[in-house]
């Protein structure tokens, strides 16, 4: 499948920008919110292993020295990384929400998998585990493949926020290809995987140019969601742990 992408200039010429960040009272916020479900999760799976976390006081960026005793790949589906709705509701009425739509307009949040609220995620990369990571892609393939996607009764255009809320700058983090938005010789093709369309890419690696974008924590990555990215293989000592959602914009101002 070739890409016919329409050059968009938001949020900015290269396909990206790093211009909002989130105060250190909000970072926490969502450190909590992750925090918990991320016990809760292997409280539910492997009560042993809960265990062991609360008494050794294992943090999240930590979680790979216990990962072996659980099977990652099955009890991290997106579905299980999903932020609850008492989450959706702190989020809405932040600083960091308010700033989003202060630059970008009126939006909300997609819900991809129809649970009934905004589809706020969080990933975990453990050190050294390329499976931990999405490969190169771009966000609006997902939406052309699948078209039961809940959207907006009216016009919107899709803008991604990518958030790291634990990382090691320059040893993990976000890989995005500058002005990829634009590309129009991008080759790929869509597949059944996990119950979903997903994306595969045909145009090979040598002919992409993407970088490491150095955030630290609290940064925020808003992008073109046909700007090219992916996840960088985890160089650090520690669980890099990272937000993401797609914001649906009635208009862009």
């Amino acid at each position: 499948m070739k890409d016919t992408a329409e050059i968009n200039k938001y949020p900015n010429l290269e396909g990206f920008t790093l211009e909002n960040k989130i105060s250190d009272e909000e970072l926490n916020q969502f450190k909590k919110f992750i925090n918990a479900q991320w016990y809760e999760r292997i409280e539910q799976i492997n009560p042993e292993v809960a265990s062991e976390i609360k008494k050794k006081d294992i943090k999240i960026d930590n979680y790979h020295k216990i990962s072996s005793s659980l099977k990652h790949e099955k009890i991290w589906s997106k579905s299980n990384r999903i932020l609850p709705l008492n989450f959706v509701n702190w989020f809405k009425n932040s600083k960091f929400a308010r700033s989003l739509e202060s630059r970008y307009g009126e939006y909300t949040i997609s819900d991809e998998d129809n649970l009934g609220w905004p589809n706020v995620y969080w990933r975990l990369v453990r050190p050294g585990f390329s499976e931990d990571v999405g490969p190169l892609h771009r966000d609006s393939w997902f939406w052309q493949l699948n078209d039961k996607f809940p959207k907006p009764v009216y016009s919107f255009s899709r803008l991604k926020v990518w958030i790291p809320i634990f990382t090691e700058k320059g040893s993990n983090g976000l890989l995005v290809e500058p002005f990829s938005h634009n590309r129009k010789d991008i080759e790929w093709h869509g597949e059944s995987r996990h119950g979903i369309k997903k994306p595969t890419l045909i145009t090979t690696i040598d002919k992409l140019n993407p970088i490491l974008l150095n955030t630290e924590v609290g940064d925020s990555v808003v992008f073109n969601d046909n700007l090219i990215h992916g996840g960088a293989i985890n160089k650090g000592l520690k669980c890099r742990v990272s937000v993401e959602f797609t914001m649906l914009i009635k208009e862009f101002k």
